[in-house]
């Protein structure tokens, strides 16, 4: 069983090479069936910013590495879909780019799998 997906608008802002990145809804996003995160970068951001692979990481360490990104073909949005409904914590650090080739990784936005109900 899989639910509605879970939508994040993403604004992205750098000034003097200082990253904020601020999200609607703010998370951690708590999860207990299989879900999408949906991470859509905000009109707002500057338009040269594209998404690579995010960082992923999972507590406990030896939870199953069942998240799998995707990212669309303009760069703008990044998929998480977890195959399976493990009870985890899974921290995971978004990476953006800009047209310079700068990455940057935004702190920590959780998402909490509470397994099955």
């Amino acid at each position: 069983m899989s639910s509605s997906p879970i939508n994040v608008s993403v604004t992205v802002t750098i000034k003097e090479g200082v990253v904020t990145f601020s999200y609607d809804p703010v998370g951690p996003y708590q999860v207990t069936v299989s879900t999408d995160v949906v991470f859509t970068l905000s009109s707002t951001c500057n338009p040269n910013l594209l998404f690579l692979e995010p960082l992923i990481s999972y507590v406990p360490v030896d939870a199953p590495k069942d998240i799998n990104p995707s990212i669309t073909p303009d760069k703008q949005t990044l998929t998480l879909s977890d195959t399976d409904v493990d009870e985890e914590t899974i921290g995971v650090q978004l990476v953006v780019q800009d047209s310079h080739q700068n990455t940057y990784a935004s702190p920590d936005p959780q998402i909490i799998n509470r397994g099955r109900d």
